[in-house]
């Protein structure tokens, strides 16, 4: 059921669908309430897997077995679990779980360039072309992300921070305009490394339980006198939260415990893969089952401009496969998928031919992404591509569109307006409407 707010009907059209389904207009209303309230009330996190580079959507989630061999590419097309799902063939961990999971097979939007395509599906906006964004430098991020949305507008109460990124970070994955409180805690360290630990989530050495109570006491005093002769304003506050917010996480033992990955069984490891993205999907499943609210897996080297067959069935695609289909098996098992929206997004596809360098090049104009749990209905496939994976000739979806399918997906209205610091209007989904196939 769509949680998004509804759309305008008339009252006939109330009465009509009353009457079809044998309701009083009063029942009706009743019954639109009672979902709204219960939109409200969930606490849905995500699992946001991001694919840096561009994943081959031919290869692997719209395979096309009958096209031209320049253009299907090496590898053939397999039967998953949902009838007439086909998946390619160096999927097969996650052909046995797509009963759990739904595809998106007719994103599109029209910019060829890596970093427009982070900032692009990682927030629902495209940067333009103004001054705000410039493609050549680091800091591009002009519109919140989506784990920054929720990290403003959702519920946290848990001491972990609710919005957390690894291995890496990308600047689209930030706050914006939303500020440093909403930007995401960074775990800058492979979950599959022998000596693997988070930083800033231990007292300093030396620094006892009972010295550190003294310090913030001693810090508490120093604040309560400059607020008192008004030395610190609006940025002393946000600095306060800053601290209180380190503060809770180094004296935490449910986020030192959710941060300990070596307390898994070892089977369980093995399960996900003893791989980066294996071990970050089991992290994100711990992450989100002590609290936190949104975690992003950053996946990089995708960018297949040459030999697309060797990278994507040697190297890329077996960890996400089995990272992946372990992940909703086991957030299934444990009964949090219903509660947990998993996402595996990507900022454009690739080329339909096959280049000379046997690679795929950059193509925005159709690919794929996988959405699951988190009240997504599985086994569903939204849109489609023409015989050669090109375009898309079904139920297009813009980022802005699957921007409003995850932001309703967790529980906020997509026509959210929030402000900038100069009081500027900025809708979080502008000009986005949920997929409706998927609830």
């Amino acid at each position: 059921m769509q949680k998004a707010a509804p759309a305008k009907c008339s009252r006939r059209g109330f009465l009509r669908v009353g009457s079809l389904a044998g309701l009083s207009l009063a029942q009706v209303l009743r019954l639109r309430h009672a979902q709204a309230e219960l939109a409200r009330g969930r606490d849905v996190n995500c699992i946001f897997i991001f694919i840096i580079g561009g994943m081959a959507h031919q290869d692997l989630w719209d395979p096309k077995g009958e096209a031209a061999a320049e253009v299907r590419g090496d590898f053939s097309p397999i039967a998953s679990r949902v009838p007439g799902m086909m998946l390619s063939e160096i999927l097969p961990h996650v052909a046995q779980v797509t009963d759990k999971l739904s595809l998106i097979r007719s994103m599109t939007h029209n910019d060829p360039d890596h970093t427009a395509g982070y900032h692009v599906m990682m927030t629902g906006q495209h940067p333009g072309t103004g001054p705000a964004f410039n493609r050549n430098v680091a800091n591009n991020n002009v519109h919140p992300c989506f784990g920054s949305m929720l990290a403003r507008l959702g519920q946290n109460q848990s001491s972990l921070p609710p919005y957390i990124s690894m291995p890496n970070f990308l600047n689209s994955g930030g706050p914006a305009f939303l500020g440093p409180s909403c930007a995401p805690f960074v775990i800058e360290a492979d979950p599959a490394a022998p000596d693997f630990s988070v930083r800033d989530i231990v007292l300093p050495e030396g620094v006892s339980s009972e010295r550190n109570l003294r310090r913030q006491d001693a810090l508490r005093r120093v604040r309560d006198y400059e607020r008192q002769f008004d030395r610190v304003g609006q940025q002393g506050a946000a600095l306060d939260v800053f601290q209180q917010k380190a503060y809770s996480l180094m004296t935490s033992p449910d986020a030192k415990v959710a941060f300990d990955i070596g307390r898994e069984d070892q089977r369980l490891r093995e399960q996900y893969g003893l791989t980066s993205l294996g071990q970050c999907c089991l992290m994100a499943r711990r992450l989100v089952e002590a609290g936190c609210r949104f975690v992003t897996i950053e996946n990089g080297h995708w960018d297949t401009h040459r030999q697309n067959t060797m990278s994507l069935r040697d190297l890329l695609v077996p960890p996400l496969d089995q990272g992946l289909a372990a992940l909703l098996v086991d957030l299934d098992q444990r009964g949090l998928l219903d509660s947990t929206l998993v996402v595996v997004a990507t900022e454009f596809g690739r080329t339909p031919r096959i280049n000379p360098m046997a690679g795929r090049d950059h193509w925005p104009g159709a690919f794929s992404v996988v959405m699951a749990g988190g009240g997504i209905q599985p086994g569903r496939i939204v849109g489609a591509t023409d015989k050669d994976a090109a375009s898309v000739v079904d139920r297009p979806v813009s980022p802005a569109d699957f921007a409003a399918t995850l932001l309703t997906a967790l529980g906020i209205d997509p026509q959210t307006i929030l402000h900038t610091p100069v009081g500027r209007p900025v809708q979080l989904a502008a000009g986005g409407r949920p997929v409706k196939e998927l609830f």
